[in-house]
């Protein structure tokens, strides 16, 4: 595939849709308008090396968005910045409302909600149906594929330490992403970049417990799965292959520092930040900065993925109910606090409450100008931007 052209966070485009949105949600604008779909493309240009260290729902929908228009609403456009989750193996009523309520960003199948390729198919049709039906675009459906029994969707895809070389990593991303396509999935939650140390959370699973191997084969899986029109997401950025335990289950710390995370964990990310079209951060904390709040939630963590990485696709949120382990703010304060460090999609896996709680805090945010407009906007144009590359209208 031809390779992105990053266009940079300081762009014109977004000082525009800065201020058309800052009008919408002021209140001024009483319909929807069409502004043109933005065209950038998601993935910066590849970095090689890491440098060295220096120093309540949302209101009714009363009109039909057209494509690549601005919310009318704060919480429209709340709704748009969230993944969200849902439990067990069915579309259900309540959960097909609720898509129709609100203009979702996406939707993540895990482990548990997929039972065979035609059952995830129809799911997935379900909720397209349910959001365009409404009036809304298209939820991005995604599936965290890991391979074996880590994958939500099965489709006999191999555990990603059964790779021997990077041919075969990209082999099998190409495989899993050719079954994927045709059920409706346009994103994963993999590869995993993480690096496999003896007795981390990552032993076993991820490629291997040597960071060029991990490189080379996380690089090769993107291009597979890019090849196969899914778009993957590696994480878990900056790197939990040595936290304290599996920060999807516990709060965990990697009580390593930012010259030993350059030295080991960053480099796999260093090889796929050119051509990823999104990245996944950590939930987990870091000793390199204050070692109490998630990855997720730093702006430092952010910008050393944006600028020393050149990383110019989406920023995924680490879960956020996860990341609620650590020092008890609640999912929805979290997504405020990920949105504000530069996150441009935020994921609750789950519970309905605190997806519906987190459109409510992020909206009130912006209301109260705790979020800013331009930050949502720029948000926004990279997600549309994804969503316009792999076909979700």
């Amino acid at each position: 595939m031809t390779r992105p052209t990053r266009i940079g966070p300081g762009g014109s485009l977004t000082i525009v849709m800065a201020a058309l949105l800052a009008v919408l949600l002021s209140g001024c604008g009483t319909s929807d308008k069409a502004s043109g779909r933005a065209t950038a493309t998601v993935a910066g240009p590849a970095s090689t090396a890491v440098p060295a260290s220096t120093t309540a729902p949302a209101s009714s929908v009363t009109t039909t968005r057209p494509s690549g228009g601005l919310p009318t609403t704060a919480a429209r456009a709340a709704a748009r910045l969230l993944l969200i989750g849902f439990g067990g193996p069915t579309a259900s009523p309540d959960l097909l409302r609720r898509v129709a309520a609100q203009e979702w960003g996406g939707v993540v199948l895990e482990p548990g909600n997929g039972v065979s390729p035609q059952q995830v198919a129809d799911v997935a049709g379900a909720l397209r149906g349910a959001a365009t039906g409404a009036g809304h675009q298209a939820p991005l459906i995604a599936a965290s594929q890991l391979g074996g029994q880590l994958d939500a969707v099965p489709v006999e895809g191999r555990p990603q330490a059964d790779a021997r070389s990077a041919g075969a990593a990209r082999a099998a991303a190409l495989a899993e992403a050719k079954a994927l396509h045709p059920l409706g999935i346009r994103m994963v939650l993999g590869p995993d970049a993480d690096i496999g140390f003896a007795g981390g959370p990552w032993e076993g699973v991820a490629y291997a417990d040597d960071a060029a191997t991990v490189g080379a084969d996380a690089a090769a899986a993107v291009s597979g799965w890019k090849d196969g029109e899914v778009a993957p997401v590696p994480g878990h950025f900056p790197g939990e292959g040595a936290a304290s335990g599996d920060p999807a289950l516990e709060a965990a710390t990697v009580g390593l520092s930012l010259p030993e995370l350059e030295a080991r964990d960053l480099k796999p990310f260093a090889a796929v930040a050119g051509h990823a079209p999104a990245i996944q951060l950590s939930s987990a904390t870091y000793v390199a900065w204050d070692g109490v709040t998630p990855a997720t939630l730093l702006p430092g963590v952010v910008r050393l993925l944006r600028e020393r990485l050149r990383f110019g696709g989406v920023v995924v949120s680490g879960d956020l109910q996860a990341a609620s382990l650590s020092g008890g703010a609640s999912p929805a304060q979290l997504a405020v606090q990920a949105i504000r460090a530069g996150c441009d999609l935020v994921w609750i896996p789950g519970d309905a409450a605190d997806q519906a709680d987190a459109v409510r805090a992020i909206a009130k945010a912006m209301r109260d100008g705790k979020l800013s407009t331009a930050r949502v906007a720029d948000a926004l144009r990279r997600v549309d931007a994804l969503r316009a590359q792999y076909g979700v209208k």
